[in-house]
């Protein structure tokens, strides 16, 4: 998720001049005298949000001898809440800069165990809790901070491997990754102390041990040399919070109260540009064997595309609008079938586009919204080609439905504004047949998801 972190850099290069330092509490919509903010101090605050498990168990034996189990088999998962609190301490220097450090700790909500895909074996993950500390570099706008994030991660998992059977059980190991963070995020002014924001992190706390290969070498399952199983950990947090300035003076909670001044006009049609990446979160089920299980090709991709829309402000306050977007899309998942030489599942993105409602409310210089529609991604997918023998079965097509997400955008002057949102989308399935004769087929069906990050800047005409 790289190429999100360094697209969302580029909106501290399109970041206009804006204003600086403190607020009073009421104020009307538009901006009359010129007001100051102060970032600067330390503060405290809470998140909900949801997280995206990616995790790899793969045994590669030195050699790879004969009859050695070579494989891998992904668990990958979506949790819907992860909540926590946070804690830091911003500096506003030059006066548009801003540098901090801050720590956070929160559960991740994800739990998955899988059985592998026409085999006896399963593998499961569980994250139960995480925490970073991280430094923060972003630009000022005035009322808003546009900023990256990066620093050390701690994740306690819980990771499963072995046999479904009392024959071969399964072995589980528990223990506290470090690892390391880096993301983007918005924070915008409610009030003179209370912030909100939208942030995303990439959490990577490497690889881990669990055991070894409990079907080792040979025709009978443990009848030769066992090689260790290793587990690789990626996460993906996608958070909503709210924090308050500690300056000593205490103010209510300012969400339904008065607006913050603004030159910005939300009202009527913009374009954009938008980048970001994606995640593979599809799932390959057996469909034609009696020992059922599923597969789940990992990967992830660039994406980057343009958008347009048209925002109504139905009061002061809330809005409605629509806004739909095309763009490319480049996640390239695959995973082999565990010890069958003929089996590859493999997912290539091609190009992705929705259209979509907006709802939510303004503070005056930002908007706080949902949104969902329809969604159409180009792709192939299937069976991928591994031997002489085999046939494979990829194709590729154009798959709707529908997807569900939120965001942030704050306004960086009287026309452009920035904002970071997430997008779940599901573009329903497709079955799918491998025959390598003279051998019996492989049958799934395959679960199209996919979830997409992405910053964006749009110009209001």
């Amino acid at each position: 998720m790289k190429n999100l972190l360094l697209g969302s850099a580029a909106l501290f290069v399109l970041a206009g001049a804006a204003n600086a330092a403190d607020m009073p509490v009421r104020m009307p919509v538009k901006a009359a005298p010129v007001i100051t903010y102060d970032w600067t101090g330390f503060y405290v605050g809470g998140y909900f949000g949801s997280s995206v498990e990616e995790v790899r168990a793969s045994t590669n034996p030195p050699g790879n001898p004969a009859g050695t189990r070579v494989g891998q088999f992904n668990v990958n998962t979506a949790g819907m809440l992860s909540v926590g609190g946070t804690v830091g301490y911003n500096w506003q220097f030059a006066p548009r800069w801003l540098i901090g450090l801050e720590g956070d700790i929160g559960t991740l909500g994800v739990d998955r165990t899988v059985k592998e895909y026409n085999d006896v074996i399963i593998a499961g993950s569980k994250a139960d809790w995480y925490s970073t500390i991280r430094a923060r570099f972003g630009y000022v706008t005035g009322p808003s901070l546009l900023y990256v994030t990066g620093g050390v991660a701690f994740v306690h998992t819980t990771d499963t491997f072995g046999g479904d059977s009392i024959t071969i059980p399964a072995i589980a190991a528990t223990s506290t990754r470090t690892g390391w963070t880096a993301g983007v995020g918005i924070e915008t002014k409610l009030s003179r102390n209370w912030t909100t924001k939208t942030e995303y992190l990439f959490i990577d706390t490497g690889s881990s041990v669990v055991g070894t290969d409990p079907f080792g070498v040979g025709v009978a399952p443990g009848s030769g040399p066992l090689v260790p199983t290793t587990f690789d950990h990626n996460y993906h947090v996608i958070k909503t919070g709210l924090s308050y300035k500690l300056d000593g003076n205490w103010e209510g909670f300012p969400l339904f109260g008065s607006m913050l001044p603004s030159d910005h006009n939300w009202h009527g049609f913009y374009a954009g540009v938008n980048v970001g990446g994606g995640m593979s979160l599809v799932r390959a089920i057996d469909i034609g064997s009696p020992t059922r299980g599923e597969e789940d090709p990992k990967g992830e991709g660039f994406a980057a595309g343009g958008q347009i829309g048209y925002n109504y402000m139905l009061t002061r306050r809330w809005f409605v609008g629509v806004e739909g977007d095309i763009g490319y899309l480049g996640i390239h998942a695959s995973v082999d079938d565990w010890f069958d030489t003929t089996a590859q599942f493999d997912v290539k993105t091609n190009w992705y586009a929705t259209a979509r409602a907006r709802f939510g409310s303004s503070t005056g210089p930002a908007l706080l919204y949902v949104t969902a529609g329809g969604a159409w991604v180009n792709f192939q997918d299937g069976f991928a080609p591994k031997t002489a023998i085999s046939t494979g079965d990829l194709t590729t097509r154009t798959q709707s439905g529908w997807t569900i997400g939120g965001g942030t955008e704050v306004a960086i002057d009287a026309h452009w504004s920035a904002k970071i949102e997430s997008l779940y989308v599901d573009v329903g399935h497709f079955n799918h047949t491998n025959t390598p004769p003279p051998l019996v087929g492989f049958n799934a069906d395959f679960k199209e998801r996919f979830m997409i990050v992405r910053a964006g800047l749009n110009f209001k005409f």
